[in-house]
């Protein structure tokens, strides 16, 4: 039987990968990429988020730290 590939962790460590998304200024004229992250998985609950949560994001250079607001 094959094993799972994707398994619920209690680590306090995720990797992520930033994306790019194309957003469109100056009324469609013109576009530039857009960094973007998408979070989701059993450990945000696990870390105390659940759906329909307002979190307040803390920006440093290279680095977030998002805590419920």
């Amino acid at each position: 039987m094959a094993k799972p590939k994707h398994k619920s962790s209690a680590s306090s460590t995720k990797r992520v990968r930033i994306g790019a998304s194309l957003y469109s200024t100056n009324g469609g004229f013109t576009e530039r990429l857009v960094p973007y992250i998408r979070l989701r998985g059993n450990w945000l609950s696990n870390a105390g988020f659940e759906p329909n949560d307002a979190v307040v994001i803390h920006i440093a250079r290279g680095r977030l730290v998002m805590t419920r607001a």
